[in-house]
């Protein structure tokens, strides 16, 4: 369900599966081998890891859970740190920045923790449920975005919300990305939207759209990196798109 590199003096994959099983994986030059198992306390109703974060350098990496909670495990000895309550529904999808830990879920609120405590700071989009689930966020120095299962994206800049959402797709947005000023966005109707995002005086955003890529296939994931973009596609292919070409 959900995976995330660790960059340390001996590099760590760690994997969470929808029974709830997390498993720490050290990467080196040979065969990836598994160190650790962990397993959070089972419960009929709500299940399984979503989504998993880490900052380089942290003593902690995070999980969102369907218990409806984000965990803090330690990095040291793998285990259970902190639990944080507040969400409604199924957490979904984590976001690291500047010191912030971003949480978005089924209930359609973003909510943000301190990393260094991991006490709640702001809860995000309480008072517009229209948009639905939170499926995906992306951070980057001082701007959120959050997609949502109706297509639509909401920018928060400085904490202060764009005026309206934007509404680049027709349905569910499975995937967003943020690198500087480009966001990447794809989702249910198969294309990959890119958008630019100019950043004014205090909170203004202006968002153009600089063109889709379209595609049969729906894209479930989506990453950045070097000049090229990644896209993960629901027919078990990942196309890889460079800049011009």
């Amino acid at each position: 369900m959900a995976l995330v590199f660790v960059e340390r003096e001996v590099p760590l994959c760690i994997s969470g599966d929808n029974g709830g099983d997390i498993f720490i994986w050290a990467i080196g030059d040979e065969k990836p081998k598994q160190i650790k198992r962990l397993s959070e306390e089972k419960d009929w109703r709500y299940s399984g890891i979503h989504a998993l974060a880490a900052v380089s350098g942290s003593d902690f990496f995070y999980t969102g859970s369907g218990d409806k909670s984000v965990k803090a495990w330690s990095m040291h000895d793998y285990s259970l740190s902190c639990t944080m309550n507040g969400h409604k529904s199924v957490v979904c999808t984590l976001a690291v920045c500047n010191g912030v830990l971003y949480s978005g879920s089924w209930d359609g609120t973003v909510r943000l923790w301190c990393l260094s405590d991991h006490s709640p700071l702001a809860v995000l989009g309480e008072d517009t449920s229209t948009c639905g689930s939170v499926l995906s966020l992306a951070a980057h120095t001082h701007t959120l975005v959050a997609a949502h299962e109706n297509g639509h994206m909401k920018i928060w800049n400085n904490d202060v919300p764009l005026d309206r959402p934007i509404s680049a797709h027709s349905s569910s947005v499975f995937s967003i990305y943020m690198e500087g000023e480009w966001l990447f966005s794809g989702g249910w109707d198969k294309a990959v939207v890119v958008q630019k995002l100019s950043f004014g005086n205090e909170s203004q955003v202006d968002v153009t759209e600089i063109g889709t890529v379209g595609d049969d296939s729906v894209v479930t994931a989506l990453h950045y990196w070097q000049g090229r973009l990644f896209v993960g596609h629901a027919d078990r292919t990942i196309k890889v798109y460079s800049y011009g070409g």
